[in-house]
C-alpha cells in the first residue's frame, strides 16, 4: 500500500500541474461560519455517547438500485435516508443536490433531523436552466428547506456555485455526516438526484458510502463551505484551489477545471496496457468529450479490454461510431419507452493502472463525460483504489450490460448533435420510463348481436373506452361509428349491440388512458358479421 500511495502522490502532482501554494487548508472555518439558526427547536434526549475507536465503523459499502418500468427503486434514497435519521443530536448534516423535489424521502428526513437538534445545511441548484415544472420544483424544495433551516443553513446558486459561467450549474449529489450511526466522518457520494423519477429513483444509479475517512470528510466539508458561500477562484479552476488529495484508497477530484487538462482521460492514460491484461468498464450516460473518448480509443487499440455502455439519446451516432470498432458498445435506450435507462456515472479498471499491475480502482460522482462537467459545473469525481468498491461496481456494469434491453454496437445511438448532449446532461431531461397495461383477457373470437364486453379495466386500474365501427361489406366505405353497431352500457358493462341485416365489416377499438408511470393503452380486432349466423367472427 505505501508503494501505491507513493505512486499516486506523485502522479497527482504531475496531473493536477498547481502548485502547493494553490491549494487551502481542507476546511476553511472562517469562509463559512454559517452559524446554527437561531430558530428554536423541541427538546431532544441526551446525545448518544460516541462510539469507541474500536466500535466504529470504517471503510466503504456500494449501493445499487434496480428500477422496472412505472416502478422505482429507492434504495439508495432510502440509505441516505437511514444516514440521516441515524445522526444524533448536536452532529452537522452537509447536502448538495443538482435535482431535489419537495416531497421527497430524504427532504422529509433533513426536517426531522434539524428537529431534533442536528446542524443541517443545505446547497441546491437554482434551477433556473431547466423547465418550468422542474424550476418550479427545485424551488418549491427549497423554499420548504428554508422556512423550516433559515437562510443561513439554505442556499440556491443562480448557476455554478463556483463560477459565473453561462449554462453552468451544480450539478452535485453528496451528503457528509459528522456522525452517524456507529460512524464518524462520513460522506456520501451518489449518482442519483432527490427525485422519484427519471434521474433518480427511476433510473440505474450507484452510490459510496465512505465511513471513518477524516481526509477525505475534512475536503467534502471544505467544498461544501465553498459551494455555500459561492466561492471564486483564480480562472474558475477550482482543481487547483483544491487539488486531489489522497485520503488512503480514496480521492476526490472537485470541479470545475479550466486549465485545459481532462483529469479523467489523464489518469486513464496512467494504464499501460502492454505490462497487464486490463479491462476498462465505462457507464457514460452522456458522452460527447473527446478527450476521454480519445483515451479509451487509445486503449483499446493498445490491447486493453474497453467497453462503453452509452445510452440512446445522449451520445450521437458519430461519436459512438468513432469508438468502434475496437471498443466494445453496447447503447441503454432512452426512458421514453417501456425500459429503464442509465444515469450512474463510473468507469472500473482491472489490470494496470498508474504504473502498477494488478490494480482494482473506481471511479463514480456526478461527473458526466461532457465538456460542462469539466469546465463549468461543480462537481465530484470520486476514485477508490479499494476491489472492496471495485467488485459490486463490476457486477453492476456486468449485470446491466448483459441485459437484454442494451443493444450492441451503435446502431441506435440518436443524439442529433454533441452539443444537445451538453445540454441534456446539464437539464437531467432523463424522462420517466413508463410500464406497458395490460389486459387479463382477449378480445372475444366471436362477437353475438349483443355481446358483454369484459374486462371493463386493465389490469393496472385504467378504464377501458371501447369504441365499434363498422361498414357494409363489400363497399368501399370507411369504417366509422353509426347505428348499426355502437357499444352502450348495461348494468355497467360496455356491450356490443349490432343491428343490422346486412353483412358487415366490424372493428373494436379498446383504449386506456396512460398516467406518469403507466403508457397509454390501444388493442383492437376486426370481425366479418353474418346476418345469416346473426355472429361476428374474427377476420
Amino acid at each position: 500500500m505505501a508503494t501505491v500511495l507513493a505512486v499516486s502522490a506523485a502522479l497527482f502532482g504531475v496531473l493536477s500541474s498547481v502548485s502547493a501554494q494553490a491549494g487551502p487548508p481542507p476546511v476553511d472555518p472562517t469562509a463559512s461560519p454559517s452559524p446554527l439558526p437561531s430558530t428554536s427547536v423541541s427538546p431532544s434526549p441526551a446525545p448518544t455517547p460516541l462510539p469507541t475507536q474500536e466500535q466504529r465503523r470504517t471503510g466503504e459499502e456500494t449501493v445499487f438500485n434496480y428500477p422496472v418500468p412505472g416502478t422505482p427503486d429507492l434504495t439508495i434514497s432510502n440509505r441516505l435516508v437511514d444516514l440521516i435519521d441515524e445522526t444524533p443530536q448536536g452532529e452537522s448534516i452537509e447536502v448538495s443536490y443538482f435535482v431535489a423535489q419537495a416531497g421527497h424521502p430524504v427532504i422529509d428526513a433533513l426536517l426531522r433531523a434539524y428537529s431534533r437538534g442536528v446542524r443541517v445545511r443545505v446547497v441546491l441548484d437554482s434551477g433556473d436552466g431547466q423547465g418550468p415544472k422542474k424550476n418550479a420544483a427545485i424551488d418549491e424544495a427549497y423554499a420548504r428547506l428554508a422556512e423550516t433551516l433559515g437562510t443561513s443553513a439554505t442556499a440556491q446558486c443562480n448557476r455554478s456555485c463556483i463560477t459565473d459561467e453561462p449554462d453552468s450549474i451544480n450539478h452535485n449529489k453528496f451528503a457528509t455526516f459528522s456522525r452517524t450511526g456507529n460512524a464518524v466522518h462520513v460522506v456520501f457520494q451518489s449518482t442519483s438526484n432527490l427525485r422519484p423519477d427519471g434521474s433518480g429513483d427511476s433510473a440505474y444509479n450507484a452510490a459510496v458510502i465512505i465511513y471513518g475517512n477524516q481526509t477525505l470528510y475534512e475536503q467534502f466539508l471544505g467544498y461544501f463551505d465553498d459551494l455555500f458561500i459561492e466561492r471564486r477562484v483564480t480562472d474558475d479552476n477550482y482543481d487547483a484551489y483544491r487539488p486531489p488529495v489522497a485520503a488512503g484508497a480514496v480521492t476526490a477530484h472537485f470541479f470545475p477545471r479550466t486549465d485545459d487538462k481532462d483529469t479523467v482521460s489523464a489518469w486513464l492514460k496512467t494504464v499501460n496496457c502492454a505490462a497487464q491484461p486490463t479491462t476498462v468498464r465505462v457507464m457514460a450516460p452522456f458522452f460527447s468529450r473527446k478527450k476521454v473518448r480519445n483515451a479509451l480509443v487509445g486503449l483499446a487499440q493498445a490491447g486493453c479490454t474497453v467497453a462503453v455502455l452509452a445510452r440512446q439519446d445522449t451520445i450521437t451516432q458519430e461519436f459512438c461510431q468513432s469508438l468502434e470498432p475496437k471498443t466494445l458498445v453496447k447503447i441503454s435506450p432512452s426512458s421514453k419507452r417501456d425500459r429503464v435507462t442509465i444515469h450512474a456515472k463510473y468507469f472500473t479498471i482491472n489490470g494496470n493502472y498508474g504504473g502498477l499491475n494488478d490494480q482494482a480502482i473506481t471511479w463514480t460522482g456526478s461527473h458526466n463525460f461532457t465538456d460542462n462537467a469539466l469546465e463549468k459545473n461543480d462537481e465530484t469525481f470520486v476514485q477508490f483504489s479499494s476491489p472492496a468498491v471495485n467488485a459490486p461496481f463490476v457486477d453492476n456494469w456486468e449485470r446491466l450490460w448483459n441485459s437484454p434491453t442494451m443493444t450492441p454496437g451503435c446502431i441506435r445511438a440518436g443524439a442529433r448533435s454533441e452539443a444537445e448532449v451538453e445540454r441534456r446532461a446539464d437539464t437531467e431531461t432523463t424522462k420517466l420510463s413508463r410500464r406497458s397495461q395490460t389486459v387479463k383477457r382477449r378480445l372475444p373470437t366471436r362477437l353475438r348481436r349483443e355481446q358483454p364486453l369484459r374486462p371493463v379495466r386493465t389490469a393496472q386500474g385504467r378504464l377501458l373506452r371501447t369504441q365499434a365501427l363498422c361498414k357494409r361489406a363489400g363497399t368501399d366505405q370507411k369504417l366509422r361509428q353509426q347505428g348499426a353497431c355502437r357499444v352502450v352500457k348495461r348494468k355497467g358493462t360496455p356491450t356490443l349491440v349490432i343491428t343490422s341485416t346486412a353483412a358487415l365489416r366490424v372493428r373494436l377499438v379498446q383504449k386506456a388512458r396512460g398516467s406518469k408511470r403507466l403508457l397509454p393503452f390501444t388493442r383492437t380486432a376486426s370481425y366479418r358479421y353474418s346476418p345469416k349466423s346473426r355472429v361476428a367472427r374474427r377476420a
